[in-house]
């Protein structure tokens, strides 16, 4: 990889990454625990300006003969309305503080929980979604990848396992623009907290076939020399797209299997409290793909907050 490519990228990729105001998705369950420790901890160690949750209710059959069933089930709507609301306030503020911090905002919407809380946040100009996820495979994860998925903007997946800090964030690089703004959003937070995190630039690199090379070159002398080359490579990408930012690089050689899972191991090695990745989704054409590693670590990642950068 030459500078050139390098530069291309970082001019190709979006320098603007501001988290002012969130907004967050609640089931109403125990997986908003998670949520909410997260959103504590991030109103205290960021300046956050605001803070608007929302939940979805089911949406209410008007489609009915007797006007007096109709009128019935409008009513008892607006009072269940009316209801998830104050719960809403009633978690909520077991967390923040109703008079101090961010300001705190409630939405109750009713229909599909995806397209509402997709419309919420295009409506509300929210700098960054934040959804909770269950643990294990049930359909709560499946509508927290599908929000990230969807989502045209910026987008925090919080497990029900994850821990509210932020000592060590991990970026996976694969020197394309997506991983620019993943690089340049680590940065962004990182300089608004009053304690550092270490930021860790991790690319995963595969050696070509052995039997591709002459045998007088080993395995071993063969994989020397392209990891020197890999890291030169590397570190001249984060000198241009990071320049003046303590960065630590690492790479780590792919094996069998998906790439999304080596780097979750990584992170979990490296006990990461964060991992940014750059995704697609920045044009219409690429609005639904993510990329096969992103949904690979998004489906397996059941302990780390994960920020995907769109």
């Amino acid at each position: 990889m030459s500078t050139t490519t390098a530069e291309k990228s970082v001019q190709s990729a979006s320098s603007s990454f501001e988290l002012n105001y969130l907004l967050a998705a609640l089931e109403m369950g125990k997986a908003d625990e998670s949520v909410l420790r997260y959103l504590q901890f991030m109103a205290k160690v960021l300046p956050l300006k605001a803070l608007t949750f929302v939940h979805v209710l089911p949406k209410v059959d008007l489609y009915v003969t007797d006007l007096s069933q109709n009128m019935k089930k409008l009513f008892d709507n607006f009072q269940h309305q009316d209801e998830a609301q104050k719960n809403m306030q009633q978690e909520v503020f077991k967390y923040l503080d109703e008079n101090e911090g961010p300001k705190v905002h409630f939405s109750t919407r009713q229909g599909n929980p995806l397209e509402e809380v997709l419309l919420e946040a295009r409506l509300s100009g929210a700098d960054l979604l934040v959804v909770g996820q269950r643990s294990g495979t049930g359909n709560h994860g499946i509508l927290a990848r599908n929000l990230v998925r969807k989502s045209t903007g910026n987008s925090l997946i919080v497990p029900e396992q994850s821990k509210a800090q932020l000592k060590t964030i991990v970026v996976p690089v694969d020197f394309s623009p997506h991983s620019v703004r993943a690089v340049e959003a680590a940065i962004a937070i990182n300089k608004q907290l009053s304690q550092k995190a270490k930021i860790i630039c991790v690319n995963v690199f595969e050696l070509p076939a052995v039997f591709a090379y002459k045998v007088r070159n080993s395995y071993e002398a063969l994989k020397v020399v392209m990891e020197d080359d890999r890291r030169a490579a590397f570190q001249d990408f984060i000198d241009t797209c990071a320049k003046n930012e303590a960065i630590e690089i690492d790479m780590i050689e792919q094996g069998y299997g998906n790439v999304g899972a080596y780097l979750l191991q990584y992170c979990e090695d490296k006990h990461a409290d964060l991992i940014v990745l750059g995704a697609k989704g920045h044009s219409k054409v690429e609005l639904l793909l993510l990329g096969s590693v992103t949904e690979k670590l998004l489906m397996l990642n059941q302990n780390i907050p994960t920020l995907v950068v769109k």
